[in-house]
């Protein structure tokens, strides 16, 4: 690790440490500072800033744009474009949830954007993107309390404009209320442009090995219930870590663009997410046994539907033979068991030398970062 890079991790850890403290704002001050190692790269060649962490979702993960039906569709919008959450920086213009009185989420005020606008400007300067990317009108707003700018969400989205000496790019919220008034596939071409903006800024990708497959989570988790078609969801994120593992290792680069984090109980895999597991179209069902959820994978009732064991893979022999390995190897363990193997992997061990020499808290930090976004 270069000094420039530890100075840049600490000047980091002192920030997110400054906001943790942070009690500015009243109704606030019990909601989590949803800001640390999950947020993203602090080599990002694109910050995105959306308005406040939602209570169901960035509150609870600790992940922004996560967990929730924004997050939902912020990652299926990133995803469908070709942006990696590795090669981001994700964050929002105030950085804890914000609730009325009834315990739902709420919009900031106008005080509590500006308590969190220096907070803002730091991540920002920190990092110092060519590109951001604000997400809603609150977002905008709050950059202009950073360096005035005149810009309005309805008339300035998808354009690119000068600001702060970065590229500005305002869209629209996630959200499903913001859907009413820009859809979907509108939004798509929204973050078309906003992946051609990146690319014209210079994100440059090391080439060789490391390089993220152009496969993505589907295939795998397809992949690995075809051969063990009842596993806790708790099985399917460690199953799918080290296979992931295994793969950098011996094959030189990763079978799938997920993104993977570090929690408390090991790897996890942000799209693995329960609802966005149902919605891959892969005759997978939920059940719960003993308080642990449970993924089964339902038999083909079709007659015109292929067998999964002759089905095409889109991997190659070396792929499913070490796919094959793992699962032989790890699948018939118990979920405790599982957590012990992942943390004895190479990436986990790496992750726990780092805190304990540096005394940081790694908790959601991304694991298995591919070399082309180091």
């Amino acid at each position: 690790m270069t000094s420039k890079t530890t100075s840049l991790n600490n000047e980091f850890s002192q920030l997110v440490a400054d906001v943790k403290a942070c009690r500015k704002c009243d109704r606030m001050c019990d909601s989590e500072r949803v800001l640390g190692p999950a947020s993203g790269s602090l080599r990002a060649k694109v910050v995105f800033i959306g308005e406040a962490p939602g209570r169901l979702g960035a509150d609870e993960s600790q992940i922004p744009f996560h967990g929730d039906k924004s997050g939902h569709n912020f990652e299926s919008l990133i995803q469908q474009v070709g942006l990696s959450r590795y090669e981001l920086f994700v964050t929002n213009a105030v950085l804890c949830n914000p609730r009325d009185s009834n315990g739902n989420n709420a919009t900031p005020t106008a005080t509590e954007i500006k308590n969190c606008s220096h907070f803002l400007k730091r991540q920002i300067e920190l990092i110092d993107p060519p590109l951001v990317v604000t997400l809603g009108r609150i977002a905008l707003n709050a950059c202009s309390l950073i360096e005035q700018h005149d810009l309005e969400l309805r008339t300035g989205v998808r354009t690119a404009n000068s600001w702060l000496g970065r590229s500005l790019v305002p869209a629209y919220h996630p959200g499903q209320r913001a859907m009413l008034h820009r859809s979907f596939a509108n939004q798509l071409s929204d973050y078309q442009f906003i992946k051609e903006q990146v690319a014209r800024n210079g994100v440059k990708r090391k080439k060789g090995s490391g390089s993220v497959a152009s496969r993505g989570t589907k295939e795998l988790i397809d992949t690995i219930t075809s051969q063990k078609s009842d596993l806790s969801y708790f099985a399917l994120h460690k199953l799918f870590f080290m296979i992931e593992a295994r793969a950098l290792d011996e094959l030189g680069a990763r079978l799938s663009d997920s993104y993977i984090i570090r929690q408390k109980d090991g790897p996890y895999c942000v799209e693995l997410h329960p609802q966005k597991i149902l919605a891959l179209n892969l005759n997978l069902s939920m059940y719960t046994r003993g308080g642990v959820l449970h993924i089964k994978r339902m038999a083909s009732t079709s007659l015109f539907d292929e067998p999964d064991n002759i089905s095409k893979s889109p991997f190659d022999t070396p792929a499913l033979e070490l796919i094959s390995a793992v699962i032989s190897k790890y699948g018939s363990l118990s979920d405790t068991e599982l957590k012990r193997a992942a943390y004895c992997t190479k990436a986990m061990r790496s992750v726990l030398r780092k805190e304990k020499t540096s005394g940081l808290n790694l908790f959601n930090a991304p694991l298995l970062v591919p070399a082309i976004y180091d």
